[in-house]
């Protein structure tokens, strides 16, 4: 073969070209110190090191957010450190508010001055920032969480860090568990208000000082004297101590019908009324009562008990329920005069055992035909009537007025859940029916949250409106009935009619049902180019009957114009049109969009309905929500194994007073206690300043709970702290082992490198000689 000069420049140049990249190639592993530089180079190295590096930069990236995230756990951790120490100081305080013999008034509101200035001090600190960023807020870090009145701003979602491929934890505390959270460990207890004087002991000459009743004392020491009534007292004089009550008298005296009503814990309104002779015991009472709320002989679902201030208690014994509320009054038959007993001004006892109406019962009370035990007293709270309540009022109230706000005082709690109702809640979640009511319209079972509101009696509406217009709504469960064609309702729909007061019969400014509206698919006939109807109007049926369209109604009605409605014959019936429907509910939307603009509508964070008069700073608009029950709010017969419904939706009630619940509201129960050490509300009492508190002694209790729920998230906070920091540190050490293993993989041997890229070198020299050599070679050489 021969061998040409062009040959060997192709060698040469082929040589000189694989030295070159050899020599690049060891040039740039020893420069990276790696020993590929390239995918190809090692397929298998190029993995390993992918994948370390990208667990490197997670590691990283954790130990960066973490790093933040730990910082922002630990200030909330410390804040909450000062929160609890202030907490501890209020107790302490609150406490010596309580000895209620020490105090002079001066020294009394020296202490509430000083509660207060506590108070403040926990806003401040629930209000604290670090770079900007408020702690309690949840996600809304740049809303300040807690205003002056103690409303929270903020919402309860949590901030996350990253804690690891797709896993993250939070570091945040949310100031709606903090503030407005719920502990499952805690019951519901109640009391009343009034104590209960043993007015036996009254007329003993020899009785210095009052006495209260025990759980040993007869019931005829609960009535004393009054067996007479005032007219046969001025006549004959009190009483005798002695001989007015001897066994044999004692046996003679006319029985004690005791009437109540309420919510058992299952959440089902009752009404019920049950008689003890006067030689029955104080213990007989609160027996009977239990037996009312659900307690059997082998299951007790409430305990009873008398306080030492002579006060009923009632706990309810399934921790985290927040339903349970009683109402309670005894009626005894008085002995008067004999022209009384002519004209019919004295009840027996027959006629107190056949009552079932309130107002009846009321109108007895007030004239004296009857004598009325008070066990709970709210004369703070006005009726429709503009008659204070007395113990026999129980939700036929009006709401409260403060400022420019109008609130009842009574949360809505959803059965199911023990949930506060909001504006998507529906009436028929929170409705107390029984399983006899349960069922009618639809189907459901006793335990459902009430799927047959159409069986519940009419719901009554008394506004005065902000011109002045005194209006009454009716709202009819079951006023439009959609039937089948074989007679069988498949459908209610509920009606309301509103009537200027005083109700005229017959007479009504607006008749109509609830409107919503619905986005309709369906294409318009013939449209071209082809397009969906769109919103159309619908009614609402009574069982998805929702507290907004009740709110949206109140708007309305406390606006007071009603012009768009008024007079307009709006089809009730089962069957109408899709034009009635729109037409009606554009005059309802127009009214509601007026009536907004001054007057606003809402559930609160309690499940409380709260209006807001948006022109004024002090509204006079007054709302009172109440069910007519047509006379029959009790049932006929005595015995608590007789009972009825009564109230399924009840909004502001005279019933016994809230010592504590599993929900807290932290900064209205401060203001609360504050409120009863400035009053001197020592303990539940009817006549006090607030008859709705159940005093400081109460207020301890409440205390207790709040500062244990604070204390659980304050673990919350150190455990999301601990977590945090043993992240940041697992995410260092990882980080170096994993950095370690990277370097195993992929970094190179320097000296091997070094070594390497010498002997290619000298490969290189060694071609470059030999080719200069042999490019030197002529025939020549040869001749």
């Amino acid at each position: 073969m021969r061998i040409t000069n062009q040959l060997q420049n192709r060698q040469n140049l082929l040589n000189y070209q694989n030295s070159a990249v050899k020599n690049y190639d060891s040039i740039e592993k020893l420069s990276a110190k790696m020993k590929i530089t390239r995918p190809y180079e090692d397929v298998g190295i190029y993995v390993d090191a992918t994948r370390l590096d990208y667990e490197a930069t997670t590691l990283e990236q954790i130990k960066e957010a973490t790093t933040k995230a730990s910082e922002f756990a630990k200030n909330t951790d410390q804040t909450l450190n000062d929160f609890v120490d202030t907490l501890d100081s209020f107790k302490v305080k609150l406490i010596q508010a309580a000895n209620s013999g020490e105090h002079s008034t001066t020294s009394r509101v020296a202490i509430a001055n000083d509660l207060k200035a506590m108070r403040e001090q926990l806003v401040s600190i629930s209000n604290t920032a670090i770079n900007g960023q408020y702690l309690f807020s949840g996600t809304a870090v740049d809303t300040k969480p807690i205003s002056f009145d103690g409303s929270y701003n903020g919402n309860d979602n949590n901030i996350q860090v990253l804690a690891g491929s797709n896993l993250t934890v939070p570091f945040n505390i949310p100031g709606e568990g903090l503030f407005l959270g719920r502990d499952n460990d805690y019951a519901k207890q109640v009391t009343t208000n009034i104590t209960l004087i043993n007015k036996h002991e009254k007329l003993n000459p020899q009785s210095t000082n009052e006495e209260y009743i025990r759980l040993t004392d007869e019931i005829y020491k609960l009535i004393g004297t009054d067996y007479w009534n005032s007219t046969k007292m001025g006549q004959d004089g009190e009483m005798n101590y002695t001989t007015d009550f001897t066994s044999d008298k004692v046996a003679a005296l006319p029985p004690t019908v005791f009437f109540m009503q309420g919510q058992r814990p299952s959440g089902e309104s009752f009404s019920t009324k049950f008689e003890l002779s006067a030689g029955a015991k104080v213990s007989d009472l609160l027996e009977q009562m239990g037996r009312a709320m659900g307690n059997t002989d082998t299951n007790k679902v409430v305990e009873v008990s008398i306080n030492k201030d002579a006060q009923i208690q009632m706990t309810n014994l399934q921790n985290g329920n927040e339903m349970m509320s009683f109402s309670l009054f005894g009626l005894t038959a008085q002995q008067g005069t004999a022209q009384q007993q002519q004209l019919g001004l004295l009840w027996d006892t027959n006629k107190i055992r056949g009552a079932t109406s309130l107002p009846d019962i009321e109108v007895a009370a007030r004239l004296g035909f009857v004598h009325l035990t008070s066990f709970i007293g709210s004369p703070n709270y006005i009726n429709p009537d503009t008659l204070a309540a007395s113990a026999t009022d129980y939700d036929k109230l009006n709401f409260a007025t403060k400022g420019a706000t109008v609130q009842n005082n009574s949360s809505q709690i959803v059965r199911k859940d023990n949930s506060f109702a909001t504006n998507a809640t529906r009436l028929s979640e929170v409705a107390g029916l029984s399983s006899g009511q349960i069922g009618a319209v639809g189907g459901g079972n006793p335990n459902a949250a009430g799927t047959s509101l159409a069986n519940a009696d009419n719901l009554i509406i008394d506004v005065t409106a902000k011109n002045g217009v005194q209006l009454r709504a009716t709202i009819d469960f079951d006023g439009t009935k959609v039937q089948n064609q074989n007679g069988a309702v498949i459908a209610t729909y509920p009606t309301i009619t509103i009537q200027q007061k005083p109700v005229q019969q017959g007479q009504a400014i607006y008749r109509g049902n609830f409107y919503k509206t619905f986005w309709n698919e369906q294409l318009v006939p013939n449209a071209n180019p082809p397009r969906q109807i769109g919103n159309q109007a619908m009614r609402v049926e009574t069982d998805d009957l929702s507290f907004k369209e009740i709110n949206d109604m109140l708007t309305i009605l406390a606006n007071g114009d009603l012009d768009k409605m008024n007079g307009k014959a709006v089809n009730i019936a089962a069957n109408i049109t899709q034009q009635e429907l729109n037409n009606a509910y554009a005059d309802f939307e127009d009214t509601f969009l007026q009536a907004s603009v001054s007057v606003e509508s809402t559930m609160n964070h309690r499940g409380l309905i709260t209006l807001k008069d948006k022109t004024t700073s002090v509204t006079s608009i007054k709302i009172a929500m109440y069910q007519d029950h047509g006379g029959k709010d009790y049932p006929d017969a005595v015995g608590t194994e007789n009972t009825k419904s009564a109230s399924v939706l009840s909004f502001n009630k005279n019933d016994a007073v809230i010592i504590d619940r599993p929900s807290i509201d932290l900064f209205a129960d401060l203001d609360d206690m504050i409120e009863a050490v400035f009053n001197g509300d020592f303990y539940g009492n009817a006549n006090g300043a607030n008859p709705r508190t159940s005093g400081v002694q109460g207020a301890i209790k409440r205390l207790d709970h709040i500062m244990d729920h604070v204390n659980k998230i304050h673990a919350i906070a150190g455990t999301n702290s601990r977590h945090i920091t043993d992240t940041n540190e697992r995410a260092t050490t990882l980080y170096l082992n994993v950095a370690e293993v990277k370097s195993t993989v992929i970094d190179a041997d320097y000296g091997e490198l070094a070594m390497q890229f010498q002997n290619n070198l000298l490969a290189y020299q060694a071609m470059l000689q030999a080719s200069a050599k042999i490019n030197q070679i002529s025939l020549l050489n040869y001749m």
